[in-house]
């Protein structure tokens, strides 16, 4: 079976690649990865797929860039309402 581009993980990953609104970002992340696992599941009950296994991985590389930009980029929330604080509750002695 031939490698084909335009599967539903290759689109989840470039929304992802494309999203320019950090607010938005991170779900889109999560959106690809949850994609890609699927994908990859399939493709272990398959002996076929060498291309597309090269493609997942270059993906994975990718949103894991994409994370580490997230995690270490401060976004701000300039309309959004301030969460409320929750403290941990005492334990009992």
């Amino acid at each position: 079976m031939t490698f084909q581009w335009g599967s539903d993980w290759q689109q989840c990953y470039v929304e992802a690649l494309l999203e320019t609104d950090p607010l938005n970002l991170a779900a889109r992340v999560e959106i690809a990865e949850r994609v890609i696992l699927a994908r990859v599941g399939e493709l272990c009950m398959s002996s076929d797929g060498e291309e597309e296994w090269q493609a997942i991985e270059d993906a994975i590389k990718g949103l894991a860039v994409l994370r580490r930009e997230i995690l270490k980029s401060p976004i701000e929330f300039k309309n959004a309402r301030k969460q409320d604080v929750v403290k941990p509750r005492m334990l009992a002695s």
